[in-house]
């Protein structure tokens, strides 16, 4: 890992202008993994909306639909099928507010398998840490003023160029 993702790594989690980045510790399979999520470069913020809306609709909806379920619960079934219809509504909404941009969203994930006694590293770990150096510092200049929006879409873009299409 590099001294700048190193020391970026706590605030680098979760969502970002650019896309998201998620890490997943060792876990008791001995694998841990790293993926970095970048929307294409000029995403609008409600295209970034709908995207992550489409990422957690699965748990999310689930969860919604239960609630739903459970308020109109009823001897013929209505809750269920009310449920289910919530549930397939926010995927047909939330799919077609996502058709054209979902294709552009390009990603990498690390893995490292920790069980032989030395990780086995998987995915190209060097592309994953400077990508995310180079986001994570270009944000920070942006907010700070040092660079102006261009400049912050110029990175961007040359950081989702460099990460493989689907």
């Amino acid at each position: 890992m590099s001294a700048t993702t190193a020391h970026h790594t706590r605030a680098a989690r979760g969502v970002h202008r650019w896309g998201r980045y998620t890490e997943h510790p060792v876990s008791r399979t001995m694998w841990s993994s790293r993926t970095l999520v970048v929307f294409a470069p000029g995403t609008t913020t409600r295209d970034a909306v709908f995207l992550r809306a489409w990422h957690v609709w699965p748990v999310l909806g689930a969860v919604v639909s239960v609630v739903v379920m459970l308020a109109l619960d009823h001897p013929r079934g209505l809750g269920l099928a009310a449920a289910a219809g919530v549930y397939a509504l926010g995927f047909g909404v939330l799919g077609a507010g996502t058709r054209r941009t979902r294709l552009q969203v390009r990603s990498l994930t690390t893995t490292v398998f920790h069980g032989n006694g030395r990780p086995e590293v998987h995915g190209d770990v060097t592309l994953l840490e400077n990508s995310l150096d180079a986001l994570l510092l270009v944000e920070r200049a942006r907010r700070s003023g040092g660079v102006d929006r261009v400049g912050f879409e110029v990175v961007w873009a040359d950081v989702w160029t460099a990460l493989p299409p689907r």
